[in-house]
């Protein structure tokens, strides 16, 4: 028997009309078309009753482009049996769903899941009164599926499973939705995720009657429901999972959870649900998966025995606390996890200790108590988990030694992280770890001053991460035969000396990090998958040119400051198109640099400061339409700042300091890059006006034009700089989102990423920002040619922390508004022409801790006050001639105690003060005088003197012979000039 020629016929049109590249239905061929593949007839009728086409199901592990397309035809209405519907999966490019498919009435199945559908869902749909299965989710497609109203959905009086994920019906309404549940008597499973959903509570005109539904899941996670929690909820007796993951539910877990006995699942993660928790859950028996993660919970751990102590502390298998603000110890109730498989409590404020019961949670597979503040030691019975297959103990204050007893029964570990804790990890050389790991990370904790011999067992790790584990020396060659599966190495921050071997295959490393060691030699060459490389800080040398031999598409960031690398930047790293961060800082790199900047779309910081660079800056920099921070200083390029750069439209770091650049500042630096935060040009040779425009600049917070050549006034309008008005609090770290993007697509590795990093002229020095760079807050316009006065305006930058005027021809008096700059941390205003009084109103910046005013025209009284009593070295006022008061010695008269004295008493001081020259003139002349009269009236006397003066020019002449003699005896030495 086979199949009637008109159903054969029906499928061969169907085939007709799809697109199949790789031939997935070749097998429809022949009479038979039961035995095609996806095609399944009745035993007895040998009618088609089935057509399973899933792509998933069928074809698993074939590319998208394999996948079938094309049009569905209408000739599968010929299937008049066919109850069965699945073509999931597949690719149709964003054609709608065919409402024909309504008619084929006996479906009790149907399957158009990511299936790159798009449009209205026909409401046709609702004709299919026997189906009993639908699943249109498009979660996973780029096509998007939508519906306005769910009326359609009612009639399907025998739907037991239902499926939207992905689906919009942010127009549909609340009351709609719950009216096409309530028509649905069998409905057990309703999966809604994802489908921008903002309302959920019933009206009263909803005539609900959950508690006698069939509904045992409900999953309405992802969406953007905004409300309590939903009471009605707690009708759903025979409910078995609940899952309202992600949302913005808020307040409080009502009591009344503790009325669905049968739930086995409650998954309320990432919503805004606030403590206490319900104790009512101790009564949920059948309860084994408890997800509250990433809520405000504010629980005290003590609160959770009441809790745990009930049936359901015996039957939870996983419990999930991550970041919902736990405070307290472990103890005293982390035993009552009879059950409990996965564990996690990261991203807490628990302290104490690790209690040693947890030896005894024997089923425990996976625990989680990253990011909390629990010390103490590590203790030995957590080595008696034998089904342990991960353990996260990551950014703690866990002190003590770790020893082979804390590994000895851990035979199913795979993954160990203790980093950022102060463990000393104290194993023998010998000894044979009963695990095998796929990911060893002790960052920061003591492993050295040897490579830890016991890793030399473990082989198929894809990751190893030992920054900062005080390793020294070589490591041994048979390091080198790394794991061929690993992806991360990370190996900073140690002192581990040596060259890589040129040898050396590095598989598929796609993290691959050496920072801050004492390696030497030539470049390693790259991975073939790398991602992100770091090689900075060491003491690699010779050229770039094999770096950049490879062509790796793979390649996002890579770091290679602080070397002793030289030759020229060449052309071939425009081959890697998806570069992001290039840092090739503080070399010795020379030449002029490449011309080939627009090949590289996603770069994004570019650092090549502290180099020999020559030429000028290209043009085609320009094209990097999504740069937000370019480091050129510190080289010899010039010529003018290039117009293109007005295209970087999100630039976020300037830095062209240390130059010899040349021309006027570009007013379209004010007009055309509105993200500007910081602006670095000292040092160059530009001339002219400080362009007004720059006052435009909302987000600037840095702007450093020292040593040039500018000339002009300090514009008014720099007293509107809005980001150095406000606090520096809330300032978003310099290149935030860039960071969360690389973690996002390279797993959680937190290490990763791009910091910015700025000198800044302060307090007297030069002082280098990384971290803490998006709050400094500085303008450094000294040694230039500005003139004109302060402008009274600079007292709005509240948020100001460096102020450096000095070395200008600034005039009039230091205006009383200075007052204003609450943050004030250094202040230069030497070497100009300021004059008048220092104002008093200087004393309440009270965060002032550097302060000069040498070389000016300043007079009066210094003034005192509880900050300036601090600056007691007289060099902050030196070359004021016309000041006086403490710390200098002048003293100045006290003008209120001239005002109270008495007249006489100023004509005695007068009297007194006039005898007192009269005498000294007096004496003056009449010693003169006597050695006058003297020398004329005697001749013996007039001799000897006369003698006594031939003889002290006779040796002060012979003397400075010998000493000019001496000095070109050295200066010759050394190539001096001579005397």
């Amino acid at each position: 028997m086979s199949c009637t020629e008109s159903e054969r016929n029906s499928l061969l049109k169907f085939k007709a009309g799809l697109q199949d590249p790789l031939q997935l239905l070749s097998s429809w061929t022949g009479e038979d078309c039961c035995a095609w593949r996806g095609v399944e007839c009745s035993n007895t009728s040998m009618h088609v009753v089935k057509l399973d086409l899933r792509y998933h199901h069928l074809f698993h592990g074939l590319t998208n482009g394999g996948r079938l397309s094309g049009e569905i035809n209408p000739s599968l209405l010929g299937l008049q049996h066919l109850n069965y519907l699945d073509l999931s999966f597949n690719n149709f490019r964003g054609t709608e769903i065919p409402s024909f498919i309504g008619s084929l009435s006996g479906l009790t199945y149907l399957n158009l899941s990511n299936a790159g559908f798009t449009g209205v869902i026909p409401p046709q749909l609702g004709n299919l009164s026997s189906l009993s299965f639908l699943d249109l989710n498009s979660f996973y497609s780029m096509y998007a599926l939508y519906a306005g109203s769910l009326q359609w959905l009612s009639s399907l009086s025998s739907l037991q499973y239902l499926d939207m994920s992905g689906v919009n019906l942010a127009k549909v309404s609340s009351d709609d939705l719950f009216h096409a549940i309530n028509m649905l008597p069998v409905l057990s499973v309703l999966i809604l995720p994802n489908c921008q959903l903002h309302l959920l509570s019933p009206s009263s005109h909803s005539f609900l009657n959950l508690s006698r539904s069939s509904l045992t899941t409900i999953d309405l996670s992802n969406n953007q429901i905004n409300s309590t929690f939903p009471f009605w909820l707690t009708n759903c007796s025979r409910l078995l999972h609940l899952d309202l993951w992600l949302n913005h539910f808020h307040g409080v877990i009502p009591e009344a959870i503790g009325n669905m006995k049968s739930l086995e699942v409650i998954q309320l993660g990432l919503n805004d649900f606030v403590g206490p928790l319900p104790t009512s859950i101790r009564d949920l028996c059948s309860l084994h998966t408890l997800d509250i993660s990433f809520n405000n919970l504010g629980e005290e751990t003590s609160t959770l025995s009441r809790i745990f102590s009930g049936c359901a502390g015996n039957a939870i298998e996983t419990l999930n606390l991550r970041n919902s603000n736990l405070r307290g110890e472990l103890s005293g109730w982390l035993g009552m996890l009879k059950s409990i498989t996965i564990l996690d409590l990261g991203n807490n404020s628990l302290y104490g200790p690790i209690p040693e019961s947890i030896g005894n949670l024997s089923n425990l597979k996976t625990l989680y108590l990253t990011y909390n503040g629990l010390n103490g030691t590590l203790p030995e019975s957590i080595g008696q988990l034998s089904e342990l297959k991960v353990l996260e103990i990551t950014c703690n204050s866990l002190t003590g030694v770790i020893s082979e007893a804390h590994f000895a029964n851990l035979s199913s570990l795979e993954s160990l992280s203790m980093s950022s804790n102060s463990l000393v990890v104290n194993i023998s050389k010998d000894w044979l770890p009963p695990f095998h790991l796929i990911a060893i990370s002790f960052g920061s904790c003591y492993l050295g001053p040897r490579f830890p011999e016991w890793l030399r067992t473990q082989k198929d790790f894809y990751m190893l991460n030992l920054p900062n584990t005080g390793i020294t020396g070589t490591l041994p060659d048979w390091f080198w035969n790394l794991s061929y599966s690993i992806t991360i190495l990370d190996l900073s921050e140690n002192q581990i000396t040596g060259t890589i071997p040129a040898s050396v295959k590095f598989g598929k490393i796609g993290i691959f990090n050496l920072r801050s060691n004492k390696f030497e030699g030539p470049l390693p060459p790259l991975p073939l998958d790398a991602i992100y490389v770091d090689l900075s800080d060491n003491s690699f040398s010779g050229d770039l040119i094999p770096i950049f031999s490879e062509h790796i598409i793979t390649l996002k960031l890579i770091f290679l400051s602080n070397n002793f690398l030289n030759g020229t930047l060449p052309s071939a790293v425009c081959k890697f198109r998806r570069l992001q961060v290039i840092d090739i800082s503080s070399n010795s790199i020379f030449g002029e640099l490449p011309t080939c900047w627009e090949n590289l779309p996603a770069l994004e910081a570019l650092n090549l400061e502290n180099n020999s660079l020559t030429g000028e800056i290209p043009s085609s920099i320009g094209s990097l339409k999504f740069m937000q921070v370019l480091h050129l200083g510190s080289n010899n390029l010039t010529g003018e700042i290039p117009l293109q750069l007005r295209y970087c439209k999100i630039l976020v770091t300037l830095d062209l300091g240390g130059n010899k650049l040349s021309g006027k500042i570009p007013l379209w630096i004010g007009e055309s890059l509105p993200l500007l935060r910081i602006l670095r040009l000292r040092s160059n040779m530009f001339y002219g006006d400080i362009p007004e425009e720059l006052s435009s600049l909302s987000s600037l917070q840095i702007l450093d034009l020292a040593e040039n050549n500018l000339s002009g006034v300090i514009s008014k309008a720099f007293g509107n700089f809005t980001a150095m008005k406000l606090a520096n609090e809330g300032r978003q770290s310099i290149m935030d989102g860039f960071r969360s993007q690389v973690i996002t697509s390279l797993g959680n590795y937190s290490r990763i990423g791009y910091t910015d990093s700025l000198s800044v002229v302060t307090k007297g020095r030069e002082l280098k920002y990384s971290k803490t760079l998006q709050f400094v807050a500085s303008i450094d316009l000294s040694s230039n040619w500005l003139s004109g006065e302060i402008p009274e305006e600079l007292g709005n930058l509240h948020g100001i922390q460096n102020l450096n005027l000095s070395g200008n021809r600034l005039a009039g008096r230091i205006p009383e508004s200075i007052s204003g700059l609450k943050s004030l941390e250094s202040l230069d205003l030497s070497r100009n022409e300021l004059v008048g009084e220092i104002p008093s109103s200087i004393a309440a910046l009270t965060s002032l801790s550097h302060l000069n005013l040498s070389y000016n025209n300043l007079s009066g009284r210094i003034p005192s006050g509880s900050q300036l009593q601090t600056f007691n070295d007289p060099s902050t006022y030196i070359g004021n001639y016309n000041l006086c008061g403490p710390p200098l010695t002048v003293k100045c008269g006290d003008v209120n105690e001239t005002i109270v004295l008495s007249k006489e008493g100023d004509d005695a001081d007068e009297s007194e003060m006039s005898w007192l020259y009269f005498g000294c003139a007096v004496g003056y002349v009449m010693g003169l005088w006597t050695v006058c009269v003297t020398l004329l009236i005697g001749e013996a006397w007039r001799n000897s003197y006369f003698s006594l003066i031939d003889y002290i020019h006779t040796k002060f002449a012979a003397l400075a012979s010998i000493n000019c003699s001496r000095n070109n005896k050295v200066e010759d030495e050394t190539n001096g000039e001579r005397c």
